[in-house]
């Protein structure tokens, strides 16, 4: 699963990736390096090392996941901040929606009495 950033800026919103964060399979890898049953003390120790490996693995896209997070827009806001974010949004939304569909019905006007009028003049 690939992670991505939303950046906003004032009337424009953008989404960056932001890298790997595949947890599940770095935790699997670790569980199942783990669970081996070996005899062999050579075989352990590489079983051993390999496991830290992942675990050191499994630190470092944790660190970068929670450093993404911090950066996403609105993560300092409380949660009563953000919905009345969502609503001020929400109701831009729908005035643009309004205000296309005003100015559709305009221009398809226009269209009409523009063509009527060249009809007229033939």
């Amino acid at each position: 699963m690939r992670g991505l950033t939303v950046i906003f800026e004032p009337n424009r919103l953008t989404l960056a990736d932001e890298g790997d964060f595949d947890l599940l399979s770095t935790i699997y890898d670790i569980i199942k390096s783990v669970e081996k049953e070996q005899q062999d003390n050579a075989q352990k120790l590489k079983d051993s090392q390999e496991a830290g490996q992942k675990v050191l693995e499994l630190q470092r896209k944790l660190d970068h996941a929670r450093e993404v997070v911090r950066k996403l827009p609105g993560i300092e806001l409380s949660k009563e901040e953000q919905l009345q974010q969502i609503d001020l949004l929400r109701q831009q939304l729908t005035l643009k929606r309004d205000l296309l569909n005003k100015y559709r019905s305009i221009t398809s006007f226009d269209r009409e009495a523009q063509t009527e009028f060249q009809i007229h003049q033939h």
